[in-house]
């Protein structure tokens, strides 16, 4: 039996994400949530931060997962040890500088995969996050140059910050937390699952790989295999992407539909190329969204929208 609505939007533990995310929805997260579906098993294929998650309810069975080797054990350290990450978040005192030259360079901590030495991964990654510009942790030895320390204020307040893990690492008691690929992570999902699916950016996928946000590659046939996955499942799934001529053909056909959202970006994608070579300074700006769902949006059923009207009125600031 699925959880009803009123209990999902509510939440347990309504927390913001305790990560610096590329493409995170922490502010965008109230908004998603409001054209949930009622469910009791709940996945992310892409967790990357896990907005969503950390402001919904937890149900009957979570399952977050993300390629990234180092986001997987920071997550699972979490989980699992909290007091002993704690510890040594506390131990991490001096130069900030030097800290973060410390922790990219162990290059021996990016390359495990799986459960190895969990505990000093979970710290490099957090410590990298927190530090690093945009908040990207790359460990693809080709894009090196992308870890430069850039925000030095992101480990201050350390008491404030670990008493939010605490709170995260309730929340991800019992929780399913994986390191696979999408298709892994779909399979066997049922009627009663509610798949929420944030994937790299189409603009992203067109990147050159040293602009790219993410440690993992995800090209134009991955858009595609995913694509075909979802329109098999028997799931109820809510894909965010940038709104895109590409991300629409994507999901044709009469059992998707689409919710046009804006919410202001931050980073690299908040001024153009063009713009900054005309002299304009990065400032944050309005970006277009685009939510794909294979279910009719308890947004629409509660107000009586239609469709066209529900993308409407969200395009212009409402959802």
């Amino acid at each position: 039996m699925s959880t009803d609505l009123e209990s999902i939007v509510a939440g347990d533990l309504s927390l913001r994400s305790p990560l610096r995310y590329p493409g995170g929805k922490s502010r965008a997260a109230k908004r998603l949530l409001a054209y949930a579906p009622e469910h009791c098993e709940y996945r992310e294929p892409f967790a990357g931060g896990a907005a969503l998650f950390f402001r919904k309810s937890k149900v009957e069975r979570n399952w977050l997962n993300d390629l990234h080797p180092g986001l997987y054990a920071f997550y699972v350290t979490l989980r699992d040890n909290f007091e002993a990450f704690a510890a040594l978040c506390l131990e991490q005192t001096g130069k900030r500088r030097e800290l973060f030259k410390k922790w990219v360079g162990r290059r021996d901590l990016m390359e495990l995969q799986g459960d190895e030495e969990l505990l000093d991964r979970a710290m490099q990654f957090y410590y990298i996050n927190r530090t690093v510009w945009g908040g990207r942790v790359v460990y693809d030895p080709k894009r090196k140059s992308r870890l430069y320390f850039s925000n030095p204020e992101g480990w201050n307040n350390l008491k404030k910050k670990l008493r939010l893990l605490r709170q995260i690492s309730e929340k991800l008691q019992g929780v399913r937390i994986t390191c696979l690929s999408f298709e892994k992570c779909l399979a066997g999902a049922d009627e009663d699952t509610f798949i929420y699916c944030d994937p790299p950016y189409i603009r992203d996928t067109d990147c050159h790989p040293t602009d790219k946000l993410y440690d993992k590659s995800f090209g134009q046939e991955s858009h595609r295999v995913l694509a075909d996955l979802l329109h098999d499942t028997a799931a109820r799934v809510m894909l965010s992407y940038d709104d895109r001529p590409e991300a629409r053909h994507l999901y044709p056909g009469d059992s998707w539909q689409f919710v046009s959202l804006q919410w202001k970006y931050s980073g690299r994608y908040a001024v153009t190329k063009e713009a900054k070579a005309n002299g304009i300074k990065e400032k944050k700006v309005l970006g277009n969204e685009l939510l794909i769902l294979n279910y009719e949006p308890p947004a629409a059923r509660m107000s009586g929208h239609s469709h066209a009207g529900l993308e409407e009125a969200a395009a212009q600031g409402g959802g």
